[in-house]
């Protein structure tokens, strides 16, 4: 059960609500609300409609069923008064309000029709609202892909208007969304850029919402008490603040790291307050995810029959929200309540459910090579314990022998004699039985070795599959599905979902050849990799018409790499001539490869526009460069000039 929290759809929780862009709504004290009201009889036209949404969209934190009355008001006076642009303000307003009452498939499409009618007016700044929000909504649906591309355009956007707060706060979602791949140290660095921009802001919203994110991150990585120590900090600075509801995310990461501490009454009692301010709040979402983390700690307390309760409680909502990563975990919760009460039938039924949705949610026979590979080490793991109790169970039974005889032997010699021979003779036969049983566990220890390195030859396996083609699959995967929900949406809309699938296949193709290459060989020669750099280079020729050359210089090397360091150092090779050839401008990219004693240095160079390095980022590449390059043991070095172009020089010990 303690692997809840590292679901990285089912805990994309914390942050997609503070991360809205009417900022405003963040504490505003009810008399500023009565200020509007009063105001609200002297306005009329446009003016008015603008102030009921301003007070539907203050009473968010304050009282929902309010919230929802003076922004539907809005909506339906906007619709009569033909302003699109204000139409479209207001659809935005009533999307966020879906979106935090877990309806997302109805608040994308209030945010389309909001894009839509901004759009069509050049509402700019409310267009980057919409785009940051519907990402929101399509990180909660799990739509990951989607959700970045509309991030994406609204901190562009942000960055255009140098609106500092908006750009903090959407770097908050892209942290989430780093999360949810589980790229936990690109996510808490932009968390904390976010965080230094909302210090010097002053916002002790944002930065209780951020501490509440790196205790959602460090409950990630089972850091608990680091977790802990966050979710306390984000509690103090929202309640300093006067925040009732959005609290409830604290006292969430609050329950999550005591359970992972083993202290359960106090996971109870965070949990328990969580879940009462999010039923308060409306969002079915959360409240699902509060009763299914409940269920466990009640479970783990042995309270079966209320953990039973309110685990079905969470399978329902599950089953009625059609979200399967919370069928699966609640069912298999709900098995293991079953098993320990011991009602084995309910127990199986569960598990099988939880099994279907696991089925349901890998779809790919590599994913579910790699789910076998678990069971299989789970199963083992049980069959070992199995075999430890079991000769628990017979040094006992020796012991309780031996007590048998003694007492035996106080009812007189002949009694003792008979006592004496016969436990002499149980004795013999317990060592052999245990001898037997030793060489017995001997040979499973051998043939459990034997298992093991074949299962971790098969991880690695999985690793390099899934870290190669894995995110490729997964975003051909968001497109199908968003291609199969909006088949009514006519050819030109399938034709470009076509064509990002057939992009993201030939991308994966090519991840797949050169993972095949590497895995085929226990040790990688710079030769090989100097090959590929000219396989690699053809490609680019043909690709742009001769219009760009790539050379490699340097006389072959008979070194020698490790499998792993020579595939990284392909890796970052490839990376940073395909950002030449995408951005330098250039006409040439030079690769050249020189032996320096011990070691080789490669320097990729090309002669394009550069860029100032002091001001402008290289972007996700360049961190992903570096992270290769840091886990392989590789000095990386990137330079570049305006006018003169950019160097990444290489580094490795053959």
């Amino acid at each position: 059960m303690r692997s809840f929290h590292k679901l990285r759809f089912l805990i994309a929780i914390s942050l997609l609500l503070f991360a809205t862009v009417c900022l405003q709504a963040q504490n505003t004290p009810q008399s500023v609300i009565d200020a509007l009201k009063d105001s609200l009889s002297l306005k009329s036209g446009k003016e008015r409609i603008e102030f009921l949404g301003d007070i539907g969209f203050k009473y968010r934190t304050i009282n929902k069923d309010s919230a929802w009355h003076y922004v539907r008001q809005a909506y339906k006076e906007a619709e009569a008064f033909g302003d699109k642009d204000l139409q479209g303000r207001i659809s935005m307003n009533l999307a966020i309000l879906k979106t935090e009452a877990g309806d997302y498939e109805d608040a994308i499409k209030s945010y389309k029709l909001a894009m839509n009618l901004v759009d069509s007016t050049n509402g700019s700044q409310t267009l980057s609202f919409v785009y940051h929000n519907m990402a929101n909504a399509y990180e909660r649906t799990g739509v990951i892909d989607t959700a970045i591309y509309y991030s994406l355009k609204a901190l562009r956007r942000y960055e255009v208007a140098n609106d500092s707060q908006r750009i903090a706060s959407v770097k908050l979602n892209i942290a989430s969304q780093y999360r949810t791949i589980k790229e936990y140290e690109l996510s808490e660095k932009v968390n904390m850029e976010s965080l230094e921009m909302y210090r010097a802001l002053g916002d002790v919203f944002f930065q209780a919402a951020i501490e509440n994110n790196l205790s959602l991150l460090n409950n990630d990585q089972e850091r608990y008490e680091e977790a802990l120590q966050h979710a306390e900090k984000s509690l103090e600075l929202w309640q300093s603040i006067g925040q009732r509801l959005v609290v409830a995310y604290s006292y969430t990461n609050l329950g999550i790291a005591q359970k992972g501490l083993g202290q359960l009454n106090e996971s109870e009692q965070s949990l328990k307050n969580a879940l009462a301010l999010q039923q308060e709040r409306g969002d079915r979402y959360e409240v699902i995810f509060l009763k299914m983390h409940l269920a466990d700690v009640l479970n783990k307390r042995g309270n079966y029959t209320e953990a039973a309760n309110l685990g079905k409680e969470a399978y329902q909502g599950a089953v009625d929200d059609d979200l399967l990563i919370f069928q699966q975990k609640t069912a298999l919760t709900l098995s293991s309540i079953y098993e320990n009460e011991r009602n084995y039938q309910n127990a199986l039924v569960y598990l099988k459910k939880s099994n279907a949705a696991q089925d349901s949610l890998f779809i790919t026979d590599k994913a579910k090579e790699v789910l076998k590979l678990k069971q299989q080490y789970e199963t083992e793991q049980k069959e070992n314990e199995i075999l430890r109790q079991q000769n628990e169970l017979v040094e006992n039974e020796l012991i309780i022998k031996k007590r048998n005889n003694l007492l035996l032997a106080s009812g007189g010699l002949v009694i003792l004699i008979l006592v004496i021979g016969y436990g002499v003779f149980r004795d013999q036969k317990l060592k052999a039985q245990a001898q037997k049983r030793e060489a017995e566990l001997q040979k499973a220890m051998v043939e459990a070795q034997a298992q093991e390195n074949l299962k971790e030859q098969r991880i690695r396996i999985a690793r390099d599959l899934h870290d190669n083609i894995g995110s490729q699959l997964t975003y051909i995967t968001s497109i199908t599905d968003t291609a199969k929900r909006n088949i009514d949406k006519g050819e030109v809309f399938m034709a470009e979902k076509l064509t990002q699938m057939k992009q993201f296949t030939l991308v994966t193709i090519a991840e797949l050849r050169d993972t095949i290459w590497a895995m085929n060989k226990d040790e990688i020669s710079l030769e090989d990799i100097q090959e590929r750099t000219n396989q690699l280079a053809a490609t680019i020729h043909d690709a742009t018409d001769d219009a760009i050359s790539v050379r490699t210089v340097g006389e072959n090397s008979d070194k020698v790499l490790n499998a792993f360091v020579g595939m990284n150092l392909f890796r970052i090779i490839q990376e940073s001539i395909n950002n030449a050839v995408k951005h330098s401008e250039t006409r040439e990219v030079v690769v050249s490869f020189k032996e320096v004693g011990s070691k080789m240095e490669i320097v990729i160079e090309d002669f394009g526009k550069g860029f100032d390095t002091k001001t402008q980022s290289a972007g996700n590449g360049l961190y992903i460069m570096k992270s290769r390059a840091e886990k392989a043991g590789i000095e990386f070095k990137l330079s570049s000039k305006v006018g003169e172009g950019t160097k990444v020089e290489l580094t490795v010990e053959a």
